[in-house]
């Protein structure tokens, strides 16, 4: 679990897209959450979360559309601005089905949840390059 800050915050209905600052490794990134118990319209302004609260919550990686295994240095990148879209190289370091592992990542000190879209067969200590949403599960 990790401990962020909100620098940012855009609410759709019950979606949370929201720039976030990592209290430890000061990284920022972007991320996709819900928040069930509040429906906004575009543009409306959150009561619940705003610009300075502070989130705990696991990041993971999930609707991976693509991935192939590489031999490089574990890196990401999040090019399109206020947006949770992702491209990362990671290690697997679990494999929990053919959906899911668990990976090193350099957006978290801790494995996280990777969730593809498609059956994969890596192995642990496979590199793999993903494209895929930067999520946030919050834990109240």
């Amino acid at each position: 679990m990790g401990n962020y800050n909100i620098n940012e915050i855009y609410s759709d209905g019950y979606e949370r897209f929201a720039i976030i600052e990592d209290t430890k490794k000061g990284i920022k990134i972007n991320v996709h959450f819900l928040e069930y118990g509040e429906y906004l319209e575009r543009g409306e302004k959150s009561q619940k979360k705003k610009k300075g609260d502070r989130l705990d919550g696991d990041i993971s990686i999930q609707l991976v559309t693509f991935s192939q295994k590489v031999d490089e240095a574990l890196v990401h990148h999040q090019e399109i601005q206020k947006s949770p879209h992702i491209e990362a190289i990671i290690e697997v370091t679990k494999i929990i089905d053919e959906y899911s592992i668990y990976a090193l990542s350099t957006v978290s000190d801790s494995d996280i949840l990777i969730e593809f879209e498609n059956p994969v067969s890596y192995k642990v200590g496979d590199k793999v390059f993903i494209i895929g949403s930067l999520e946030l599960s919050e834990i109240c």
